[in-house]
C-alpha cells in the first residue's frame, strides 16, 4: 500500500502541523483499509503524479466526484493525509479522489497549478471507468490544497491546454485557504519562483466572469490571513455574480478544520454531501 512507502519529509515548523499530519495519516490508513480504493493511480509522468480513488461500497454507474487536495504550505504533505474524508462521502454514493502534486521549493509555481489541472483532466477522461460522472466533478482542498483548487477553477484560460471544457468543475470547496498573495509574497516565498508571480497565484485576482459556485469554509480560530481573504473572496465572487457560500466553524483552528471533514455530522460534510447529491448548491 502507498501508506507504507511514503517519501520522507522534514518536520514542519509548527508542532501543531506535525501532530495534525500524524493524525490525518493514521485516520486515512484506517479509511483505506476499510474502503474500495484504487491506490497510486498515475495521472501524469512525474513520480508525484499519483492519486487515490475511493469508490462507493458497491459499484454505481454514475456517481458525483470530489477531488480534494492536501495542505502543507506547498512544501509538505501527501494525498494520504486526506483519505480519512472518504467514508462519509462514498456512502452517498460518490467517488472521492485524494491527489498528490509536486512540492516546493524543488518545484515552484505554476507547477502545482498545472498538476491540479492535470488531475481535473484525468478525472474528466477516466472517472467514468470507475463509476464516476464526468459531468459532476467538484474540487476542493485544505489550506494550500484549497488555494490550488480555487486557482484551477478560476484560471479558465488555462483549461483548453488540458482538454477541459466549460462545465468541467461543478463546484469548488476551499477550506482554511488564503486567496490573495498580492502585496505579501513573503507568505508564499518557498512557493513562488519570483515575487511578480503573486498576482498570477492569487485566486482573488481571477473571480471576474466565474460562474462556478464556491463553498468557502474556515474556523473562527483559523489563521488570520485565511479568515480575512476568505471573507474577501466570498464578497468578490458575489459581486462578480457567482454563487458563494461562506461557512465559519466556531472554535475550530486551521488543523481542526481539516480533521473535522471526516465526520458525516460536520456542517461542512453535510453541506458538501447535499451539493454532490443535487449537483449544485443545496
Amino acid at each position: 500500500m502507498s501508506f507504507d512507502s511514503l517519501e520522507p519529509q522534514t518536520p514542519m515548523r509548527m508542532p501543531a502541523a506535525n501532530a495534525y499530519a500524524a493524525a490525518a495519516l493514521a485516520r486515512s490508513r484506517a479509511a483505506a483499509a476499510a474502503s474500495r480504493v484504487l491506490l497510486d493511480v498515475p495521472y501524469g509522468p512525474d513520480p508525484k503524479h499519483r492519486l487515490d480513488a475511493y469508490l462507493p461500497p458497491t459499484h454505481v454507474a454514475s456517481a458525483p466526484v470530489l477531488i480534494f487536495l492536501h495542505g502543507g504550505s506547498w512544501t509538505h504533505g501527501y494525498k494520504e493525509w486526506m483519505g480519512f474524508m472518504a467514508p462519509a462521502l462514498v456512502e452517498l454514493p460518490a467517488v472521492f479522489i485524494a491527489a498528490n502534486y509536486r512540492l516546493a521549493p524543488r518545484h515552484r509555481f505554476p507547477a502545482q497549478l498545472e498538476d491540479t489541472l492535470a488531475i481535473l483532466a484525468w478525472a474528466a477522461a477516466e472517472i467514468a471507468r470507475h463509476g464516476g460522472d464526468r459531468s459532476r466533478i467538484f474540487i476542493g482542498g485544505h489550506s494550500a490544497g484549497g488555494h490550488l483548487a480555487a486557482l484551477a477553477t478560476l484560471r479558465r484560460e488555462l483549461w483548453p491546454r488540458h482538454g477541459l471544457v466549460e462545465g468541467a468543475v461543478r463546484g469548488c470547496f476551499p477550506v482554511s485557504t488564503t486567496f490573495d498573495y498580492r502585496g505579501a509574497p513573503e507568505d508564499a516565498g518557498s512557493f513562488l519562483a519570483k515575487a511578480e508571480d503573486a498576482a498570477a497565484a492569487s485566486p482573488l485576482a481571477y473571480v471576474e466572469g466565474s460562474r462556478v459556485p464556491f463553498l468557502i469554509a474556515y474556523g473562527s480560530a483559523d489563521f488570520e490571513q485565511a479568515k480575512r481573504t476568505s471573507r474577501a473572496m466570498v464578497a468578490a465572487l458575489a459581486k462578480a455574480g457567482a454563487a458563494a457560500r461562506e461557512m465559519e466553524i466556531p472554535g475550530a483552528d486551521h488543523f481542526e478544520m481539516s480533521l473535522g471533514l471526516g465526520d458525516a455530522a460536520h456542517p461542512w460534510t453535510r453541506e458538501v454531501r447535499a451539493w454532490l447529491a443535487e449537483g449544485k448548491p443545496a
